[in-house]
C-alpha cells in the first residue's frame, strides 16, 4: 500500500523540519509543507489527498489571525470534510482558542525549558502518565468556563463538566514550575498541555515532542495520535486507503496537472533556466518531503533548492571565451621551524590581498588541524555582490564583467554554478583545501536568504570571494607543510616557493611579532551599558508577547587608531589579536576593500568532499558563556576553574541558549538532507577558550541520494543532482547563533533593536572547495575596517553580544558581552 500523505502547516517556525522528520521516520507518512499564507482558492480540495494535517508551532498570537493564517481554518471545517489534527504549540493554542479559550501571557515564559507534564494516561497518552519534554511557548492557553471547573485534577483530566456536552477536554498539565527563582512547588491549576476536541479528531500539544532534549514518551504521544487518527479513517474515511493512482484524480481539482506532483530534487547547474520557472503559491506541490527536502512553501523560499544558476556565458569573457582548465600539483616538505607568520612574511604577503584561516595557536582533534593560506594576486579572479543591486560584479585582470540576477536567481546558485565549472578530483586526499572561492559573506547578505531586506543602505560588497588557484596548507599535526596549485603550467612557481621556505628554515629571520617603537593614539567608542540594558528590556518584551524564543543582540564598538609604524599594520594587529586569543577559527582578510582580524572559536558549518556521492555536514553552534576571570565583591580577580564552570553552564538558562539553536540547526539541515539524516554528535560540552568557557554542540548530517532513490530528470530533460554543501550554506544563513529562534520573525525585530548594520560581523567567512568541500566560521571575535574611508584615521569596528532569553539578567548579559568585546580589543591595547 502507499504511503499516507500528511499535510504540514507551518507558521514559520524555526523547529517545522524536525517535527517533519519525526513525522515520517516514526509513522512512515510522506509529508508535504506548506505555510500558513500560502494561497489557497479552496481548502477542501486541498485536503482531499490527505490522511491528516499538523498544525505547526510559531511565533505570535492564536487570536492575531495573520500568526495563524490557514490554521484557524481547519477547526470550522464542515463535519463532511473534517480530517485528523494535530496542533503543536501555536497550533495547538489556535485549536484552544477556536472553541473558547483564551491566551494570556505566562508569568514566565518557557523557552528551551524541559519539564515533565502530568497526563490522563489515555487517548494520545494512553499508557504514558507523566511525558518528559521541552517547552517554547510564552504564552499559555485556558479553556472556557464551562470545561474547566475547580473539580479537582482528575476531573480537569477527564473533562468533568457541569455543561453538556464541552468542545475541548484536557489531557494533560504541566503542575511545577521549574524556572530559575520560582518556587518549587504544585500549582494549583497548573498550565495547560494537551487537549482533544469532544467529537472531532482534533488534538493538540503545548510541547515539542520533536526537540532533541524532549524524551522518547513524547514521540510515543506522536505514535499513539497517528494510531488513533487512523482508526477514525477506517470509519469515517475508508477512502483514505486507496491507491495513489486513484485519489491523483481528486487532485486535478487543484487545476494543476498531476505530474506537477512529483518528486523532485535539485536541478543541475547546467540545466536550462527556462525550464524552472516558479510555480505560483497557488500551484501547491504535493511533493514527498523526503525526497524533495530543500521544498520549502511558497515558492519564497525557493532558493533553498539553489536551481537557478547562470549559464557558463555569465564567465566566458573573462576568458576570451575559452574554457577553465585546471590541473591539481603539489608538493609537500617539513614544517621545520616555520609557522604561520613567517611564512607570509618570507613570501611577502603581509601588505597584499590573501586570505589566511589560522588554526595555528589553538589546534584541537578534528577542529583546528589545517591552516590555508591563498594567495591572491593579478590573475585571480574576484567575485563580489551588492545585495541592493542584486548585480555580481566578476574580475579577472584587466576585465570586469558585470551580471544582475534574474529573478529565479541567487548569489548562491551563481556560486554554485561557478563552482561546479571549476570542479577537479585529482587533488590530495590529505588536505581539506586544493583551490576554490575563499571569502566572506555578510550579515546582511544572509538575511537575504531568508527574505528579509535590510534595513541599512551601504555601498560595500555584501559578498567578497577570490578564487584562489595557489595556496599553502600546513597540517599542524603532521608538521608538514604543502604547496599546491591549480593553475596551469605552474610547476615553476610551487618549486620557487619551496626554495624560499627551504631558506627560510636555514637562515634566520626578523620576528615579524617585533612591537612597534611606539603606540598608536587610539580613541575608542564602547556600547552604553544603560542603552543595552533597555534592548535587554525590549527583546524580553518581544519575548514575552510571544514573537520570539530567544534573541541574539549585538552592539557595536568603534576604534579610530593611526596606523601603527612601519609595514603591515593590519597585519601587526592581527597578530596581536592572535596571541591574547587564540583561536581555532582565527583568519587574516585582505580582500577589495575590506580586512578582517578574526579570532573566532566557532565553526558555522563545514562539509566535507563527497566520495560515493555522500558527504557529511558539521554545525558547531556555541552558546553559553562563562568568564574565565571574575570579580569578586570585594575587587580582587578570581579565575574560575572548569569545574565550576561545567556547574555554571548547567544552569537552565544557559542549557535552553545551546538547546534552542541546536534544535534550529537541525530544522535548517532536515530541510536539505532530509528526514531522518541529521544528527547530534555532541550535546553542551564545556570547552575552553583564552578568556572564556562556553557551551559547544556538534550537529552532523549526511548529504547524498536520499533513501535510496534515483534522482529524476528536470523537465527540460538534464539530469537533475542531489544537494551540495553549497544548498546546506544558502539555506543555514544566518548562523542561528547569531540570530535566535524563530530565526525570521527575530531577524525582523533584531533590525528594529540594533543601532545599525552587522556587516562582517555576525556573518560567515571561509572558503568553497573546487574537490567539493567547504568550511566556515561564524564571524565573531572580529575586528574589520572597509579600506576605502577616506581618513588616514584606521576605522575599526568590533559587534559583541550574547543571547537573550527571558531568564537574562541584565547586568549578567552586560559583562557577558564585554568579555566577548575584551577578547577582541586585546588586538588594538585597549582595555576597559
Amino acid at each position: 500500500m502507499s504511503k499516507l500523505r500528511v499535510l504540514f502547516i507551518d507558521a514559520y517556525d524555526s523547529f517545522s523540519n524536525n517535527i517533519i522528520s519525526l513525522l515520517e521516520t516514526e509513522l512512515s507518512v510522506l509529508v508535504t509543507k506548506i505555510h500558513i499564507d500560502t494561497h489557497v482558492e479552496d481548502l477542501t480540495a486541498l485536503l482531499r489527498p490527505f490522511a491528516a494535517v499538523i498544525a505547526g508551532p510559531g511565533p505570535g498570537n492564536p487570536s492575531n489571525r495573520e500568526d495563524v493564517g490557514l490554521i484557524a481554518e481547519l477547526w470550522s471545517l464542515s463535519d463532511g470534510i473534517v480530517i485528523p489534527v494535530l496542533g503543536i504549540c501555536l497550533g495547538f493554542q489556535s485549536l484552544v482558542h477556536a472553541f473558547g479559550g483564551k491566551a494570556t501571557e505566562l508569568p514566565r515564559p518557557r523557552h528551551g525549558i524541559e519539564t515533565t507534564v502530568s497526563t490522563s494516561g489515555s487517548l494520545i497518552f494512553r499508557d504514558l502518565p507523566q511525558v518528559s519534554s521541552v517547552q517554547y511557548h510564552s504564552l499559555q492557553v485556558t479553556l472556557p468556563d464551562r470545561v474547566l471547573r475547580e473539580t479537582g485534577k482528575l476531573a480537569r483530566w477527564f473533562g468533568v463538566r457541569r455543561y453538556d456536552p464541552p468542545e475541548l477536554i484536557a489531557l494533560a498539565w504541566d503542575f511545577s514550575d521549574s524556572t530559575p527563582g520560582a518556587p518549587n512547588e504544585k500549582k494549583a491549576n497548573g498550565i495547560l498541555m494537551a487537549v482533544k476536541h469532544a467529537r472531532r479528531p482534533f488534538y493538540g500539544v503545548q510541547f515539542h515532542p520533536e526537540s532533541v532534549c524532549s524524551s522518547p514518551k513524547a514521540s510515543t504521544v506522536i505514535k499513539n495520535w497517528w494510531e488513533l487518527s487512523l482508526g477514525w479513517l477506517r470509519h469515517y474515511r475508508p477512502q483514505t486507503f486507496l491507491p495513489l493512482s486513484v485519489i491523483i484524480e481528486s487532485w486535478k481539482v487543484l487545476g494543476v496537472d498531476h505530474q506537477q506532483y512529483r518528486p523532485r530534487m535539485f536541478v543541475s547547474p547546467r540545466a536550462d533556466i527556462a525550464s524552472r520557472r516558479a510555480k505560483s503559491a497557488a500551484q501547491i506541490s504535493l511533493d514527498n518531503h523526503s525526497q524533495q527536502p530543500s521544498r520549502i512553501f511558497p515558492s519564497s523560499e525557493s532558493h533553498r533548492s539553489l536551481s537557478s544558476p547562470p549559464t557558463s556565458s555569465s564567465f566566458a569573457s573573462l576568458t576570451n571565451g575559452n574554457p577553465f582548465h585546471h590541473s591539481y600539483k603539489d608538493q609537500c616538505i617539513s614544517l621545520g621551524k616555520l609557522d604561520v607568520p613567517r611564512i607570509l612574511d618570507m613570501l611577502g604577503l603581509t601588505e597584499s590581498e590573501v586570505v589566511v584561516l589560522d588554526s595555528e595557536k589553538r589546534s584541537m582533534p578534528k577542529l583546528g588541524r589545517y591552516s590555508i593560506i591563498g594567495f591572491v594576486d593579478s590573475d585571480t579572479i574576484k567575485l563580489s555582490y551588492h545585495i541592493e543591486s542584486k548585480e555580481v560584479e566578476t574580475k579577472h585582470r584587466m576585465l570586469v564583467h558585470k551580471e544582475k540576477l534574474g529573478a529565479t536567481e541567487t548569489i548562491f546558485s551563481y556560486l554554485k554554478s561557478f563552482m561546479e565549472q571549476h570542479k577537479i578530483s585529482d587533488g590530495s586526499i590529505n588536505v581539506p583545501f586544493w583551490g576554490g572561492l575563499m571569502g566572506y559573506i555578510t550579515y546582511e547578505a544572509c538575511l537575504e536568504t531568508i527574505n528579509i531586506p535590510s534595513w541599512w543602505d551601504t555601498s560595500r560588497p555584501d559578498v567578497g570571494f577570490a578564487f584562489v588557484e595557489r595556496s599553502i596548507v600546513i597540517d599542524h599535526f603532521q608538521d608538514l607543510l604543502r604547496i599546491q596549485s591549480i593553475r596551469s603550467n605552474d610547476l615553476q612557481w610551487i618549486q620557487e616557493t619551496q626554495n624560499i621556505l627551504v631558506r627560510g628554515m636555514i637562515i634566520p629571520g626578523i620576528s615579524v611579532t617585533t612591537p612597534p617603537e611606539h603606540r598608536p593614539s587610539v580613541s575608542c567608542i564602547k556600547p552604553n551599558e544603560a542603552d543595552y540594558a533597555r534592548k535587554i528590556q525590549t527583546c524580553q518584551n518581544q519575548i514575552r508577547a510571544g514573537n520570539s524564543y530567544e534573541l541574539c543582540l549585538t552592539a557595536t564598538t568603534h576604534i579610530k587608531t593611526t596606523p601603527l609604524v612601519g609595514k603591515a599594520s593590519s597585519w601587526q594587529r592581527y597578530l596581536k589579536l592572535r596571541d591574547c586569543n587564540p583561536a581555532p577559527f582565527a583568519a587574516y582578510l585582505r580582500l577589495g576593500p575590506l580586512t578582517v582580524l578574526s579570532s573566532s572559536p566557532e565553526r558555522f558549518l563545514s562539509w566535507t568532499r563527497p566520495y560515493s556521492l555522500a558527504s557529511t555536514v558539521q554545525f558547531r553552534p556555541i552558546k553559553g558563556t562563562v568568564r574565565k576571570h571574575q570579580t569578586t565583591p570585594s575587587g580582587e580577580t578570581r579565575r574560575v576553574s572548569l569545574k565550576e564552570a561545567t556547574t555554571l553552564l548547567s544552569a537552565p538558562k544557559e542549557r535552553a541558549e545551546n538547546l534552542m539553536i541546536v534544535d534550529l540547526i537541525r530544522h535548517d539541515l532536515y530541510g536539505v538532507v532530509g528526514s531522518g539524516n541529521v544528527h547530534v554528535r555532541s550535546l553542551m560540552a564545556v570547552e575552553e577558550y583564552a578568556s572564556v568557557y562556553q557551551l559547544v554542540s556538534v550537529i552532523e548530517g549526511t548529504l547524498g541520494r536520499l533513501h535510496g532513490e534515483t534522482a529524476p530528470a528536470s523537465a527540460a530533460g538534464a539530469t537533475t543532482a542531489p544537494p551540495s554543501g553549497i544548498d546546506v550554506l544558502a539555506a543555514s544563513l544566518p548562523p542561528g547563533s547569531m540570530t535566535g529562534a524563530p530565526k525570521k520573525r527575530s531577524c525582523t525585530l533584531l533590525q528594529g533593536i540594533e543601532d545599525g548594520p552587522r556587516s562582517v560581523y555576525a556573518g560567515v567567512l571561509g572558503y568553497m572547495c573546487v574537490g567539493g568541500g567547504g568550511d566556515f566560521s561564524v564571524v565573531i571575535r572580529t575586528a574589520y575596517k572597509w579600506d576605502d574611508d577616506a581618513s588616514e584615521v584606521e576605522e575599526w569596528r568590533i559587534g559583541a553580544g550574547g543571547a537573550i532569553t527571558i531568564l537574562s539578567d541584565e547586568r549578567d548579559e552586560w559583562e557577558e558581552m564585554r568579555a566577548k568585546l575584551q577578547s577582541t580589543l586585546g588586538g588594538f591595547d585597549v582595555r576597559d
